[in-house]
């Protein structure tokens, strides 16, 4: 009876430890995707307006960004390519994100 009880805690501490570890997993999950989220917003939020060579900073839903939006060179062509570097930190946390979008020269709009 005893051994059965000595048993039982053994396998009880192990179940609370592995409860334990997957809440911490999710908890980064969630705040990983968290950055993901507010980055691809703030890109899209980008990619509708006009594209100015330059730095743009905010805080969007407790999450710190910072925009680095630089034209490429493109010599005579019809077409500017801009490079948007997106930097996000939640204070623990993170995450880099850069793309490369394609506009009318001059414009900085959509084709």
């Amino acid at each position: 009876m005893l051994a059965a009880l000595a048993v039982l805690a053994v396998c009880s501490s192990v179940l609370v430890a592995a409860f334990g570890q997957s809440a911490r997993a999710l908890q980064q999950a969630q705040r990983s995707d968290r950055l993901s989220l507010t980055a691809r917003s703030l890109m899209a939020e980008a990619n509708v307006g006009r594209l100015q060579a330059g730095v743009t900073e905010g805080r969007w839903s407790g999450v710190t960004w910072r925009l680095n939006v630089s034209a490429l060179a493109a010599g005579n062509a019809p077409l500017t390519a801009w490079r948007l570097e997106l930097e996000l930190s939640d204070g623990t946390r993170h995450a880099h994100y850069s793309t490369l979008q394609v506009r009318s020269a001059g414009s900085g709009v959509n084709p």
